[in-house]
């Protein structure tokens, strides 16, 4: 690809504008399955166009455009393959972000971005503006679109579970309570790292139904309990730590605030409250969370934080932010134990 610094500042910022382009290119060849087709090598679009029920010369135009960015490689002949970018669309590999691709580019979550202006002048989410309720009531009332969110979440979850898992001491608590943690891929690699440990899986009723066959899966049923909850009404007083992954971003202050404040006031003097989320990094250099934070502001109504806004937050809560840890380059994890 081409290295932006290098060019003029018209055509670095054309670069920029066009960049749009791309994802929903991307977006209509995961949903086609398109990748999962070119599993057993090479293909042209027409035979393509076939299998995944496309109109075959709209289907070339969108893989040429993929391959011109890396996504696929077409060779002489008019055959296209699989590059390691395109091994991302497919939905059968460890490691697979086809479902963030669909997510993506469904419409509730790119059309918001048609009214940011909203945003910016009243500081409420487009997505609200535009729907008429905020992303979470539609989610329940569209099965569809989030099937597609919570496969993203999983996604999400399994990918970056193990380095949570391995960047932070677990294993001295004997209860960890996972806060909203979905299908329970992190708490089960924490306790595969802390074999004396048992877990708790906090999450609403719809979310346990399929966390039940992971847990199965990892042979982990007798250490972790299911157990159905709202964290925003109350939290068991059960677990030694407590846990709260990608949660606390998708709220504004006033909602993070109430969360955290029903947290604490389960926890003991000795118990903790792990917290793993983005942290805005200072400075002008690129970073994940800095366009995540757009997203929020658009989408969910939530906050990206720096981490003086961090300290703030849990302070307010009470509790005192001791340590971040840094997991992933997108998680980090923020160490607060309650103060009286």
């Amino acid at each position: 690809m081409t290295d932006t610094t290098a060019l003029p500042p018209q055509a670095q910022m054309m670069q920029f504008l066009t960049a749009k382009w791309v994802s929903p290119t991307l977006g209509v060849l995961a949903e086609l399955g398109v990748a999962d087709a070119l599993a057993d090598g090479p293909r042209t679009a027409d035979d393509l166009a076939k299998q995944v029920k496309a109109h075959p010369r709209s289907l070339y135009r969108l893989l040429r455009a993929a391959a011109s960015v890396g996504v696929f490689a077409e060779d002489d002949g008019g055959r296209f393959a699989l590059t390691p970018l395109a091994d991302c669309l497919r939905s059968d590999v460890p490691g697979s972000m086809r479902g963030a691709v669909r997510l993506f580019n469904a419409e509730p979550m790119w059309a918001p971005y048609g009214r940011l202006m909203h945003s910016a002048l009243t500081g409420e989410p487009a997505f609200d503006d535009l729907y008429g309720m905020d992303i979470y009531a539609y989610l329940a009332q569209n099965p569809a679109v989030e099937k597609v969110f919570l496969d993203t979440t999983v996604e999400f979850y399994a990918s970056a579970a193990p380095a949570i898992a391995a960047a932070y001491d677990f294993g001295r608590f004997g209860t960890v309570m996972d806060l909203g943690g979905g299908v329970g891929y992190l708490l089960a690699s924490i306790l595969e790292r802390s074999p004396s440990a048992r877990g708790i899986l906090f999450e609403r009723p719809s979310v346990l139904a399929q966390a039940e066959p992971v847990v199965a899966d990892r042979g982990l049923e007798a250490r972790i309990e299911l157990l159905e909850g709202d964290f925003f009404a109350s939290v068991p007083a059960t677990a030694d730590a407590y846990v709260i992954k990608s949660c606390v971003h998708n709220f504004r202050d006033d909602q993070a605030l109430a969360l955290l404040r029903v947290i604490r006031r389960a926890t003991r003097p000795d118990t903790p409250l792990l917290i793993v989320d983005a942290v805005v990094p200072p400075g002008n250099g690129p970073h994940y969370s800095k366009f995540d934070d757009v997203e929020m502001l658009a989408v969910a109504g939530g906050i990206d934080r720096t981490e003086q806004e961090w300290r703030e937050l849990v302070t307010a809560g009470g509790f005192e932010l001791r340590q971040i840890v840094e997991c992933t380059p997108m998680a980090y994890l923020l160490e607060a134990w309650p103060v009286s």
